[in-house]
């Protein structure tokens, strides 16, 4: 509604302004309603202009509010002098001949430089190295259309005429102002976004207006036929209406952003000489033909010259300004470079004296599980199995003493009971201390497939060896690591066959265990899912010996697990990173009151926990 009664306004300024101009058409000369509605309309449009545009000024919302200021102070300006001319000669009755020059011209002229200031002060013209700039330019267009304007029209209108200088100065000085306003206007408008363009094209307009109105009065006053009654006059009640319209849309919101950063395009670069090129070719055009050019020509070819060589002045020099900043700029970046260089190669020594101990600290930790399960292994053995043997023995003994047969099936149940239990025993004794060291890895593992085999779970295939058997914690962390891989074998590929390949590459073992089941989809990060802790441990166990550890499987295709570790000295280094003292304080570090060092296996159980997905415990995988 609002942007449509705006319409309704910008058709009915237009409609009374056709009206009038038509109106005092068929009423040439000194038709009294025909003199009271030109100048009646010519005093109400600039007071009402300069209404608008101090409500504009007074909106916080408003942008450019010193604009609108300055502008209403101009029309206000031109419309007091208006208002007396007004008045000598519809109430007083005066001639219009012997009212210029006179006082209302003191209110005209005012006008001039409060609208210049006022465009000036336009948002395009912000900062003082882009307001030279643009008021440079506006010179140049200026110049350039004033040379075309005197060369085709004013000129032999001034050089004809027979009025004096003070009426020659004055008829001339509202036209060449036109022209310098109009061209600050073109310049703003170019450079202003379009949301925010819009009042300012209204007001723009306007200034056209007004232009086409002081033209013709500069025409007519320079060969004394000049009359009130000239449909020509409407040309400034017209502007004035357009600028206060223009007041009135800057006072509603606009559509989009007002404010944005105008890029330079081409036409914008060359809008300024065009005018100078009119110029160059106009006196061009005049050289054959004996006119040559007077002063005010040549004055105005000067000024023309000064304002490029003034241009090209300000940028050359703002040209080096920004090749210094630029190697300011330089400068800083390289020193920014260097210095977050210097911080990167620090950040990345402290990750690599971590890694290194991290890794020192997981090889510790397997390294004390493994001597814990040894341990456990050897309690087992040398006390409670021989306490379960011993049972089984004395009940065997008791049982050739009893006659009574239900007692006798007692006593045979308990016995089978106790070996099922010390068998169940030997059983876990293996997996806590596999005799890896003791019968060589490979022997041992081929055991190992062998017994899988018997089970009648997976056929199972050892293919290659090593040209020097592992031995200590790699040889056991190898071992439990193809033990793992076999047991998620047995789980998802039940029925299938499992080749397990042992290489030496690359100054270390390698070892591959594939089958071809059903296959999976591994999950991205490489560690086990939630709840498992098969792949995790896998991998955090070659990783703490200085290898790598890889999982590739896809539906259909089958899995295929890979590790490699070092094998010179794969231990001994990273076996002194991390002591037992420091061990106890990181475990304290983790767990607050955490277990005494003499505990280590409940130390690395803690730490286990604490740090996953760095478990290293075998357990179920995928």
């Amino acid at each position: 509604m609002r942007k449509r009664s705006f319409a309704w306004l910008v058709v009915a300024a237009f409609a009374f302004t056709a009206f009038s101009a038509v109106w005092i058409g068929l009423h040439p000369g000194r038709n009294r309603p025909a003199v009271a509605l030109d100048d009646i309309s010519e005093t109400l449009a600039p007071l009402g202009a300069a209404i608008f545009c101090f409500l504009a000024a007074r909106r916080r919302t408003t942008t450019a509010r010193s604009t609108w200021v300055l502008i209403g102070l101009s029309a206000l300006s031109w419309g007091l002098g208006q208002a007396d001319w007004t008045v000598r000669e519809v109430i007083l009755n005066q001639n219009p001949a012997s009212l210029f020059p006179s006082w209302p011209d003191v209110g005209y002229v005012a006008s001039i430089p409060l609208g210049i200031a006022g465009l000036i002060a336009l948002p395009a013209f912000r900062g003082a190295g882009t307001r030279i700039s643009l008021i440079l330019d506006g010179l140049l267009m200026a110049g350039g259309a004033l040379f075309v304007s005197w060369a085709t029209i004013l000129g032999p209108i001034y050089t004809d005429s027979a009025t004096g200088f003070e009426q020659k100065f004055l008829s001339l000085t509202y036209p060449l102002s036109d022209v310098f306003l109009g061209t600050i206007v073109i310049l703003a408008l170019s450079r202003m976004a379009p949301a925010g363009r819009r009042p300012f094209a209204y007001l723009g307009a306007g200034v056209l207006f007004t232009a086409v109105a002081d033209s013709t009065f500069a025409y007519l006053t320079t060969v004394h036929n000049f009359n009130t009654s000239n449909p020509a006059d409407m040309g400034w009640t017209l502007g004035y209406i357009l600028i206060g319209l223009g007041a009135l849309r800057a006072m509603t919101p606009a559509d989009g952003p007002t404010e944005r950063t105008v890029q330079n395009t081409r036409w914008r670069m060359v809008l300024p000489y065009v005018p100078m090129l009119a110029a160059g070719m106009v006196a061009v055009w005049r050289g054959p033909r004996g006119f040559g050019l007077d002063a005010f020509m040549l004055w105005d070819s000067f000024g023309i010259v000064t304002i490029v060589l003034l241009r090209q002045y300000i940028l050359v020099r703002n040209t080096q300004a920004l090749g210094l900043q630029l190697q300011q700029q330089n400068r800083q970046l390289d020193h920014l470079v260097e210095e977050r260089t210097r911080e990167l190669d620090r950040s990345l020594d402290g990750l690599r004296e971590a890694n290194y101990r991290r890794k020192g600290l997981l090889l510790r930790l397997v390294t004390l599980q493994d001597e814990e399960r040894r341990r456990l292994s050897g309690i087992i053995h040398d006390d409670m199995l021989q306490w379960m043997a011993v049972g089984h023995t004395r009940l065997q003994i008791a049982r050739h003493g009893v006659a009574d047969p239900k007692q006798a099936s007692s006593l045979d149940r308990a016995a089978d009971a106790v070996q099922a239990s010390i068998t169940r025993m030997r059983t876990l004794m293996s997996e806590l201390h596999p005799q890896v060291v003791e019968r060589g890895f490979t022997t041992a593992l081929g055991q190992y497939l062998e017994q899988v085999e018997n089970d009648g779970d997976l056929h199972c295939v050892l293919d290659g060896s090593f040209a020097h058997e592992p031995t200590g914690t790699v040889a056991t962390t190898l071992y439990r690591i193809t033990c793992e891989a076999v047991v998620n074998a047995r789980k998802h590929a039940t029925g299938s066959t499992v080749t397990v390949e042992l290489r030496d590459r690359d100054g270390g073992y390698a070892v591959s265990v594939r089958d071809d089941g059903p296959g999976f989809v591994p999950e991205g990060t490489g560690y086990s899912p939630a709840g498992h802790v098969g792949l995790s441990s896998m991998r955090e166990r070659s990783e703490a010996l200085g290898g790598s550890w890889s999982l590739e499987s896809r539906p259909g295709a089958g899995t295929k697990v890979r590790c490699w570790v070092p094998r010179q000295d794969a231990e001994a280094p990273a076996l002194a990173v991390v002591s037992d003292a420091e061990l106890a304080a990181v475990v304290e570090d983790l767990g607050g009151q955490g277990p005494p060092p003499e505990q280590p296996l409940a130390a690395m159980e803690q730490l286990a926990s604490s740090a996953a997905p760095a478990s290293l415990a075998v357990g179920p995988a995928r």
